[in-house]
């Protein structure tokens, strides 16, 4: 990954690039593994729209209280470039339910007010990343989960989010209405858009289904309208 982004670069630096119309849109997807699931519903609904372009950046295991996310931020502003991202879709926050450490290895319970602090900073390292090349950020939140513990984990990342996720040029989506059945709960089955009941989630109450993602990704799409 690391090799083709900088054989990327070269390449750019030598190659004239074409400039984009103003109907072409260069999405990418970044996250954890509801992220990749997202990538796999617009894929879906894309298929059909030649303008648009489709960029996989989410990784299964990813998350932004991961050890390992400073490498993923390094990263982020080469692959912007480089495929000249237009439109970053995020959804991530299936592995972030844990402690944090921050840059000193200081460690913080998950919702505490210092784990909100270096989470949120996060956050903004992204965004910052994002709006240095006029990005558009569309950053879905968390849907209802089945067990009443990731239920209250998800109303903390989902409240940061809120608080963090604004400026002109950035649109926070929930979802936590989204994927509630007619009781106001968890429900694993909902109609489509034609009113035939779908089975829209899985049986970890945390992922989808590819309808479900679909149903997802078609919000994305009303946002981007």
């Amino acid at each position: 990954m690391r090799l083709f982004a900088i054989v990327g670069l070269v390449v750019l630096a030598l190659c004239p690039v074409r400039p984009l119309s103003a109907a072409e849109r260069q999405i990418g997807v970044f996250g954890d593994s509801l992220g990749d699931g997202v990538w796999s519903g617009l894929y879906a609904l894309l298929k059909k729209q030649p303008d648009d372009r489709l960029f996989r950046y989410s990784k299964v295991g990813a998350g932004l209280t991961r050890p390992d996310f400073p490498a993923w931020l390094a990263e982020l502003p080469k692959s912007l470039e480089v495929d000249r991202i237009t439109v970053a879709v995020v959804m991530v926050g299936a592995n972030d339910l844990q402690s944090v450490r921050d840059d000193n290895r200081r460690g913080f319970l998950f919702g505490t007010p210092g784990w909100k602090q270096v989470y949120q900073a996060r956050i903004q390292r992204m965004l910052d990343e994002f709006s240095a090349r006029g990005v558009r950020v569309v950053w879905l939140g968390l849907p209802i989960m089945r067990k009443d513990e990731s239920n209250q984990g998800s109303q903390v990342l989902n409240e940061v989010f809120a608080a963090t996720l604004k400026g002109p040029n950035v649109t926070f989506l929930p979802l936590i209405e989204d994927f509630k059945g007619e009781d106001g709960a968890f429900a694993t089955h909902l109609p489509d858009a034609g009113g035939r009941q779908r089975q829209v989630r899985i049986d970890d109450g945390v992922h989808f289904t590819h309808a479900g993602y679909e149903m997802i990704a078609a919000r994305v799409l009303e946002v981007l309208r």
